[in-house]
């Protein structure tokens, strides 16, 4: 289907830079002088059109924050993740976008508990542009996780749900959210961020804003570790893999 050629189209743009890295620039001498070339940078580049719809686009967000989980029964939120991912229909962009606010609610509640957090935001003029980011970020941050283990994705929660049992043993948690939604949220989300809790409130605050709105979220992705009972994570760990965490 068109569709899905489209998909194909977008996989093969992930790697396309790769390709290109590895090739030695070709330059070709002769006797004759080379015409000097003077590239002139636009000087309104970067600036937003204030007369643009501000629903225009989309914006790919990512947002990490890592928790210290000391009981792992059903009311940590590791448990409530977990039960949130189950009962969740990502079968309908209704059923996406309502995951998305509960998700953004979720952690907002709970941001007492908070230890690090990070996050960024890219908006671009059509769908397809800010879907090729995500795809990128999706792709990143789940390496990440699947170097871990199988549990921490939605699927994996849908098949485990209920099963965690209180007796696991403590843990820091890490949970990142990568979402695609309608319009520019730039002036909501902060482009790039490290250790400051009020732009990650004010990052969910709009997640949760567009998953509530009809059909604004676009493709989410949810990830969290550990997603094993018997897992645990410590704050060397989280500092290897996650660099950009900080403290919040």
């Amino acid at each position: 289907t068109k569709k899905a050629m489209l998909r194909a189209a977008r996989l093969v743009l992930l790697f396309a830079p790769t390709a290109l890295a590895l090739r030695m620039p070709y330059t070709t001498h002769t006797a004759r002088s080379q015409a000097v070339s003077m590239q002139m940078k636009n000087p309104f580049e970067g600036m937003k059109n204030p007369f643009a719809d501000k629903m225009d686009g989309a914006t790919t967000v990512s947002l990490t924050l890592s928790f210290r989980v000391p009981d792992r029964g059903a009311s940590s939120v590791l448990g409530q993740l977990d039960q949130l991912a189950a009962n969740a229909d990502t079968s309908t962009m209704e059923g996406f976008s309502e995951l998305c606010a509960d998700t953004a609610l979720l952690l907002l509640r709970r941001s007492g508990e908070w230890i690090a957090c990070c996050g960024s935001a890219e908006h671009r003029a059509t769908d397809d542009e800010a879907l090729n980011i995500y795809d990128r970020l999706a792709i990143r941050e789940a390496a990440k996780f699947d170097d871990r283990d199988t549990g921490a994705s939605v699927d994996a929660a849908l098949a485990a749900a209920g099963l965690q049992g209180s007796k696991a043993p403590p843990t820091i948690a890490v949970i990142c959210v990568v979402a695609c939604v309608i319009g520019d949220r730039e002036e909501s989300i902060a482009k790039s961020f490290s250790g400051d809790a009020t732009k990650m409130r004010q990052a969910l605050e709009e997640l949760a804003a567009a998953g509530n709105a009809e059909q604004e979220v676009l493709a989410l992705e949810l990830f969290w570790v550990p997603g094993e009972d018997n897992e645990t994570l410590d704050l060397d760990e989280i500092a290897l893999d996650w660099p950009e965490l900080l403290s919040c």
